[in-house]
């Protein structure tokens, strides 16, 4: 079951909140929040391709709409005096027709967030640097910020073979059953020269309450 199942869906309740925090007084309306709240992470993932978000949080009320952007780059998102984030608020209000409120918050340690590491492997990739040096480094980058273990997968066509094949490269155990385990994840693609590779990373960042409760303070995560 572990392998089918996404580990940050599968611990919300439990480990991790909702990444939507919105209220709706009948079924069509939370219909129409669910579609709305697809769109949206359409457009913070293509118009800010790659750069270094972490998580997306929309929060929705009668009287309030907020987007909070989890980055560890705050200046890639602003800009210049806040151009670019204008733009991306003009063209959130195109989609949505309301008026947002978009805040940036940076996070302290980017090594622990499976999504920027994933993003940070594909691009090495595509620079057309080995697949094993790239997971390797991943790794050391992962484990030197006091992670409990990572996993890293990449597979298909490694490096112009005529067979898919994939490899594992892991650090310690992988506690995947255990919902006491905060364990973060994240599967993406790298469009490589030569072909589309697939890249899956897990982040453990704990095994305990108390502790996930002290690093979630910390990063403001």
């Amino acid at each position: 079951m572990w392998q089918k199942i996404d580990p940050r869906w599968f611990r919300v309740g439990v480990m991790k909140k909702w990444p939507c925090e919105r209220y709706s007084h009948n079924q069509q309306q939370s219909s129409r929040f669910f579609v709305e709240d697809l769109e949206i992470r359409k457009l913070v993932e293509s118009f800010y391709f790659r750069a270094a978000i972490s998580k997306t949080v929309i929060r929705k009320n009668d009287w309030e709409w907020e987007v909070i952007l989890f980055t560890a780059k705050p200046a890639s998102i602003l800009w210049k005096d806040g151009e670019k984030l204008k733009k991306f608020e003009k063209k959130l209000r195109k989609i949505t027709e309301r008026d947002f409120k978009v805040v940036v918050k940076e996070i302290k340690i980017p090594e622990l967030s499976a999504k920027i590491m994933a993003e940070f492997a594909c691009i090495q990739l595509e620079n057309r640097m080995s697949y094993r040096r790239v997971a390797k480094s991943v790794l050391q980058k992962v484990m030197e910020k006091w992670a409990i273990w990572v996993k890293v997968q990449i597979w298909w066509r490694l490096w112009w073979a005529d067979m898919s094949r994939q490899e594992k490269f892991t650090e310690w155990r992988i506690p995947l059953q255990t919902l006491r385990a905060d364990i973060d994840y994240h599967f993406t693609t790298a469009r490589t020269k030569y072909w589309v590779l697939w890249v899956k990373v897990w982040v453990c960042l704990s095994e305990n309450v108390k502790e996930t409760k002290k690093i979630n303070a910390m990063d403001k995560i």
